[in-house]
Parts: structure tokens; sequence; C-alpha cells
């Protein structure tokens, strides 16, 4: 029943992650949530190879019964990263978050050197069998990993907590557009999973009978929290330029309209979003915690321009004074301070707000 259950879960994240990469291209938090899906993917996969390969599978390759061990240790932080965007989308990987794969790197550094001094024999005789270094070391991944639960845990829900408190002290204010909702579910509800992974290693540890029971559940209840994700995520619409919504003329700006713009503009243009060279209409609803349609049609009407003209005209604005402000800094410079990243679309945007190519507009 166990095998069942893991199988029909594998083949579904699997078509799943497919769907998030092609959405990821537009949407970091999705593709966290693509990378995060496919390690996990690849993890089940091998580990079901080597239950359902039988004895002469395991004869032949007894190495991949535990080299694949260390991507345990990737699931946790993967997942905080994709809560991490989910909370800001201004957040950005770098250099500073390599520390979080530091666990994974040593494992997997420390099966590989056990492989390559002591062999295969050395894996298929010690592998299995309760106390030798082997198997203690590939319980070891398991003792990581449920510490990154209680870790992360930790950190996710103290961030929860410190976004909430901000929130009630804005008063839900412009700038505090967050679905407060969906963090919350997606937090709290890792969190239940994470005990649950805890729960079934302790009850496996002591052979307890339910041991079975136990880890069914746990499986069970992370393939319907992760389903809800993927599923959240996917049918998310994402709307082109070309389905903007065009204003009706005739008619004026409602008050929830309006308010709705003030909302945009305190993200955009105060707060200068705008100088993000991959801003989209996702991010702005997301942040926002907006219809991406709403968005749209706050921007056609009350701006009478489409989305990409508003940025842009932010953006040139912006480059107008660093060309102004020093005049020694080159133009390529400008274009990139500014938010843009080819020539071409620099200097188009360029003319057709200010009327002049950047260099023109420098020397008056």
């Amino acid at each position: 029943m166990e095998k069942t259950v893991h199988l029909l879960i594998m083949y579904t994240m699997l078509v799943l992650t497919l769907l998030l990469f092609h959405k990821g291209r537009k949407h970091p938090p999705s593709l966290m949530l693509a990378i995060y899906a496919s390690v996990e993917v690849l993890t089940n996969g091998l580990n079901s190879l080597t239950l359902s390969g039988g004895n002469s599978f395991f004869d032949q390759f007894p190495v991949l019964h535990f080299i694949y061990k260390p991507l345990y240790c990737l699931w946790v932080p993967l997942f905080y990263f994709y809560i991490r965007y989910c909370f800001s989308s201004g957040f950005k990987l770098n250099k500073k978050h390599l520390i979080h794969f530091i666990p994974f790197v040593a494992f997997l550094i420390f099966f590989l050197l056990i492989w390559m001094l002591k062999g295969n024999h050395y894996i298929w005789e010690n592998l299995y069998q309760q106390g030798t270094f082997l198997n203690n070391t590939a319980l070891a991944v398991d003792l990581t990993v449920k510490v990154q639960y209680l870790f992360y845990n930790f950190l996710t829900i103290r961030l929860l907590f410190h976004i909430e408190k901000k929130r009630t002290l804005q008063k839900q204010t412009a700038s505090s557009g967050i679905d407060i909702r969906w963090l919350r579910f997606i937090v709290y509800g890792y969190a239940l999973g994470g005990l649950g992974g805890i729960a079934v290693m302790v009850v496996d540890l002591i052979n307890s009978p339910i041991a079975s029971l136990v880890n069914l559940i746990s499986i069970s209840y992370f393939f319907l929290f992760f389903f809800a994700i993927f599923y959240n995520t996917i049918t998310h619409k994402l709307f082109s330029e070309e389905e903007e919504v065009k204003p009706k003329s005739g008619n004026l700006p409602s008050t929830d309209m309006q308010f709705l713009m003030k909302r945009i503009e305190e993200l955009v243009a105060v707060q200068k979003m705008y100088l993000e060279p991959e801003l989209n209409l996702q991010q702005i609803a997301t942040a926002l915690n907006e219809k991406e349609r709403n968005i749209s049609q706050a921007i056609n009407t009350i701006q009478q321009r489409n989305l990409n003209d508003y940025i842009n005209s932010l953006r040139i604005e912006h480059a107008c004074r660093l060309l102004l402000a020093d005049r020694e800094k080159p133009v390529f410079e400008v274009m990139y301070e500014s938010g843009f990243n080819t020539k071409g679309a620099f200097n188009l945007a360029f003319k057709k707000t200010i009327g002049k190519t950047p260099t023109q507009y420098r020397e008056g």
C-alpha cells in the first residue's frame, strides 16, 4: 500500500513540476517551488527504484541505496526559500545563502568518499546492519532532516509573526499588501507536516506496530498539502500585456480604483520597484494581494496607458535625473541603474517619452 501511494505521489508531482517550471519563467516563487519539487521527485524516484529493484538490483548497484540520501538535506532549505519568495517579491538568492546547503554538500562528499575508499562490497554488507558505521551515517541524514524541520519552521513562524505584527501596526495600509492567509497556510501546514515526519522517525526507531500506519498518514498529508500549493500556484493566471483591460471611454475612475492606483504608485514609484528589470504584472499583483486584471485596469483607466509604458515612464524619469546629476557617468550605467536590460529598449523608451536620445538629452 505504501509503495503504491508513494509511486502515485511521485508521478503526480512530476507532472506538476513540469507545469511549475513552465510558469516559473515569469514567476520566481513558482520557479523555486519547481526546483524544490524536482529534487523531491528525484529523491523519491531513486528511493522507489532501489526498493522495487529487489536483491539482484541491490547486488549490482548497492551504492544507489545510500548515495541519494544527501538529497533529503535539500528539501527543507529549498522549501524555506520558496516561503521567503512568497513573503517578499524582492527576495533574491545570493552567496550568503550557500550556508543552507552545507549539510547536503557535507553528506554527499562523505558518502562519495566511503564508496571510493570502501567500495560496493562494503556497502552491501553494512548498509542495513544496525549498529554499523554505514547504517549510522544513513541514520544521521534522517536526524539532520528532522533538525532542519525544527530549525526552519522556527525561522518561518518567527518571520510570519513579524509580518503579522507589522501588518497590524500599519493597519493594512497600501504598503502592506501580502496575502497573509496564504502565508499562514504554507507556514503552519509545512510545520504540521514536519512534526508528522518526526513522528514517523520516532515510531520507526522504537519498532512500534503502528509505524506503517503513521508513515502512510504522513505521506498522504504531505501529498494533499503540496497538491494544494501546486494547484494554487499553477492556476494563478498570468496575464500578458495584450490581455490588459482597455479603459471604457467616458467613465470616471471609481473610488476603489483610485485607491488601488495610489497603492500601485506607493509600491512601484515611491518604493522604486520600477528599478527591478524583470518587473511584471504578476509581481505587482502578488505584492499588493490584488488580481492582475484589477491592477491592469487601474493603470489603463487612470494613467491612460498600459503597464509597460507606466513602468518605463518612471524609469525614464529616473534616468533623466542620473544623466543630469553626473554628466561623466556612462550612458550604459545609467541604463542599468534605471531598470533597463538592453540598450535598444532603453533608447526606444527614452525617445518615445522625451523625444530625444539619452545623449541628446544630456547635451541639452
